[in-house]
């Protein structure tokens, strides 16, 4: 028996079939479409992408600064480095991390005379380690020169040649700032971080790099920062993770962006309105042919280009 729609179509002549309106497919436009995108690619890369400089690493930086990284790791230990900023990321205290965690690692590495000033400095109270380490902390100023801080406010490095010279009550600080470059120079406290997070062997090393004011310098220069464009810059890699720039946007420009609740939030607004608004609103859906963008890939025949369906078409569509 003939259902009422089967019949419904038969007298109308309706299919339940593609349409049969022939489209004619622009083929040439394609090469031309890829080389306007790769255009648009090379120009972003240019002028928004990643610098092109190779990684640093801990001991690069270390030997081509060394009083940045002695003032490095004494900020760790007063709790004023940039690095103490992210204590609930890395779950641990930058002083632990970053100097005292490595020097006992490194003991037999390192000597008696460090495993002295560890012991003494881990025995004093908090705020005897707070006054030697801001003391020390105070003594490198009186070193830096003025106006290197290169883009970063105030950040410069202490003449390392003078170090030896600072006095004052510092305690077991110089000897730990000391130790800690050595393993620094020699590529020993990136091979410590790397071993506290095997799956993300460069997260902890670029933590350290901030603190070292010439990196951080460096970093606030290129937009590599995250209040600037880090999260979709890489050093050595032109082009960067381009698949998190809306991601960036949200955490750079859009208001609470730069915090956890607001990044998330933000981010499921804009899942949201890709997943139901876009396809199930009848402005937005029906906009890119309103653009007519299907031009780019296909166009609809004249009249004298229309070809007349084959016979029996309309049979095998039902």
């Amino acid at each position: 028996m003939t259902s009422q729609p089967a019949m419904a179509s038969e007298r109308t002549g309706e299919t339940s079939g593609p349409p049969e309106t022939h489209v004619r497919h622009a083929f040439w436009k394609y090469p031309l479409i890829a080389a306007a995108i790769l255009v648009v690619i090379v120009v972003v890369a240019l002028v928004a992408g990643s610098p092109n400089w190779p990684r640093d690493s801990i001991a690069t930086v270390a030997k081509q600064d060394p009083g940045g990284s002695v003032l490095a790791f004494t900020q760790e230990l007063d709790g004023t480095s940039s690095s103490w900023g992210n204590t609930g990321e890395v779950n641990s205290r930058p002083d632990q991390l970053f100097v005292l965690g490595p020097l006992t690692a490194y003991e037999p590495l390192l000597g008696a005379p460090v495993s002295a000033a560890v012991a003494m400095y881990e025995q004093a109270s908090d705020a005897q380690r707070q006054a030697w380490a801001s003391a020390y902390d105070d003594a490198l100023g009186t070193i830096t020169p003025e106006g290197s801080g290169g883009g970063m406010e105030g950040a410069a490095s202490p003449d390392y040649s003078k170090v030896g010279t600072l006095t004052g009550d510092f305690g077991p600080v110089p000897a730990l700032t000391a130790a800690s470059l050595q393993l620094a120079q020699g590529g020993y406290l990136q091979m410590y971080l790397t071993a506290l997070r095997p799956g993300h062997s460069l997260h902890l090393t670029t933590i350290w790099l901030y603190d070292e004011p010439a990196m951080l310098n460096t970093a606030v220069d290129q937009g590599l920062t995250d209040d600037q464009w880090g999260m979709m810059k890489e050093r050595g890699f032109a082009v960067g993770p381009w698949y998190l720039a809306l991601p960036a946007v949200i955490h750079v420009l859009l208001p609470g962006g730069a915090t956890g609740i607001g990044f998330t939030l933000w981010n499921l607004g804009f899942a949201l309105l890709f997943l139901f608004a876009v396809p199930l609103v009848p402005g937005l859906r029906g906009l890119p042919k309103r653009l007519r963008l299907y031009r780019l890939v296909y166009r609809y025949p004249l009249r004298d280009e229309r070809v007349t369906p084959y016979p029996g078409a309309g049979e095998e569509a039902r």
